[in-house]
């Protein structure tokens, strides 16, 4: 399955991130591009309840805030985060490929504080 650029879907989720979904229609597997050049979630943490993300970085500096730790991302890393987990992420023009198990939807993420 071919999706063109043309064919993705660009969104500003949150003032410092930026998403490019590429619409799989693929119940179990979701893949987007995302930009964080600041912090996201905004303010607290962000949940997913049900899935699992896997962030690969393709340039760009970041810290992942999950479980306590700080985490440094940096080009060429991948990272999994488990569902269930609270997490937020700094970025400088930090360009993300990511994919979800299953697909993402709004209603199974939660923010708090």
């Amino acid at each position: 399955m071919l999706i063109k650029k043309e064919d993705s879907v660009k969104k500003q989720i949150a003032p410092d991130c930026i998403i490019q979904e590429y619409p799989l229609n693929n119940k179990n597997l979701d893949f987007a591009l995302a930009i964080i050049d600041g912090r996201f979630p905004e303010s607290g943490k962000t949940t997913n309840k049900v899935c699992q993300e896997i962030y690969y970085i393709i340039s760009g500096t970041g810290t992942l805030y999950i479980n306590s730790k700080e985490i440094e991302l940096n080009e060429g890393d991948v990272y999994l985060i488990e569902a269930e987990k609270k997490y937020h992420v700094t970025g400088e023009n930090l360009n993300i490929a990511l994919a979800t198990s299953p697909a993402w939807y709004p209603e199974q993420q939660e923010f708090s504080d």
